[in-house]
Order: C-alpha cells, then structure tokens, then sequence
C-alpha cells in the first residue's frame, strides 16, 4: 500500500501538536478579524450604548457558562482554569459596567441574559471536558481578543479613553490569558484521537456561530465592530 501524508484520523497528534493544529485551523477563520474597522464611523455616547451593551452580555454569558461547569468538571485544572475564568469574566462586566455609566450610558432595566445568545445556547450543550475547554477558552476566547482588538481601535478614535484604557490595560490581556491557558490545558486533555476530534469540531462549530452573530448584529444594530468576551 502506497504511503500517503500523515493524517489526524490515523492516530492522535501529540498534545501540543494538535493544539498547534488546531490554531491553524482555527487563524482561517478569524483572519476577518484582523483588519481595521471604520474609524470614520466611530461615533459618540450614542453609538456606545448599544456596543457596551454587547460587552457585557459577552462578559456575563462567559462568566455564567464558567461557573456553570466548575461543580461537573472532574479534572483539577480544567476546573480551576474555568473558575478563574467566570471570575475574571464578572470583574470586566462590573468593570464596563461602571465606566458605562460614566459616560452617560443607561443601564437601567438591562438584564445581560435576556434572551441566551446562540454562542451560550451552543456552550450548554457540551458535556465534555475538553469540549468546553475548547469552546469556551480556547475558540471563543481567541475570537473575543480578536474582536476587543477592533474595539478598542473604535473607542480610541471616539475619544472613550476610560473604556480604552480599561480594554488595554485588564480585559484585553485577561482574554490572552484565559485563551493561553486553555490551550495547554487542552493539550494535557486530549490525548486520543476520539478527543481531539471532538475538540477540533467543537471550537471550529463555535467560530461559525460567533461569526453568524456577529454578522447579524452588525446588520441589524447598524454597528462596525462588535465586542468580544
């Protein structure tokens, strides 16, 4: 038999191969993200509303499905990891929250969870450690920096210097930490090929469904950025 390349689906890739692998996969589908925004349409406190708002649905919804898994997560690391991430999480929402109505943004009557978005409704439907590593800290939290990226260019060139410096100096890296951390937890999770597929599919279907809300939001609020978690 003529020998061929070699292929995942012939055995597992050694942990951080794979995760190497993946991040591969995952750069195609997030290379949209990397370019500048519109900065002619940057706007004021009135175009702000509505992008805070996303925020701290994002940063909410992270911090709910983080903490919904910590009691069901049998492994030390992957536990820990998921409870400083719903941790983290609820600090930038206080955190935007704050700095929100600093600017003169109403938040009154608000509720963050009101309806689940389709990305929360997909995370509860993982049952797997190291599927929900890679939904939520590994793809959604790349996706989310990517996206803070574009935000914070917005909230320079529309003069919110609070929110500017709260993006670059906490949430911002927090996200590099949280996605950095669930790729080595990942790596150490998914050792057989069954699991590492199921990774792979699992972080790759949640970058499509972040990529359809975020193209449904941008239509229908009239926004040129939307803001990660």
């Amino acid at each position: 038999m003529a020998s061929g390349p070699q292929n995942v689906r012939e055995g597992p890739m050694g942990g951080e191969r794979f995760v190497d692998a993946l991040k591969v996969e995952m750069e195609a589908k997030l290379a949209k993200l990397n370019t500048d925004p519109s900065l002619t349409e940057a706007g004021g406190t009135a175009k702000l509303a509505p992008l805070v708002k996303m925020a701290l649905k994002n940063e909410m919804e992270a911090a709910i499905i983080a903490a919904e898994w910590v009691a069901t997560t049998p492994e030390v690391d992957a536990r820990i990891a998921f409870a400083r991430h719903a941790g983290d999480e609820a600090r930038h929402y206080e955190l935007i929250a704050e700095e929100a109505r600093r600017q003169g943004v109403s938040l009154e009557g608000y509720d963050a969870l009101d309806p689940p978005s389709p990305v929360l409704t997909y995370l509860r439907t993982l049952t797997t450690t190291v599927d929900r590593v890679a939904g939520a800290l590994v793809a959604r939290e790349e996706m989310g920096g990517r996206r803070n990226a574009q935000f914070l260019k917005v909230l320079d060139a529309a003069g919110h210097e609070g929110l500017a410096r709260l993006y670059r100096e906490v949430i911002n890296p927090d996200e590099q930490r949280h996605h950095q951390s669930g790729c080595a937890v990942l790596a150490r999770l998914a050792v057989t090929l069954e699991e590492q597929e199921s990774a792979r599919r699992t972080a790759l279907r949640l970058l499509e469904i972040g990529d359809q809300v975020r193209t449904t939001l941008m239509e229908k609020m009239r926004v040129i950025v939307v803001p990660g978690c």
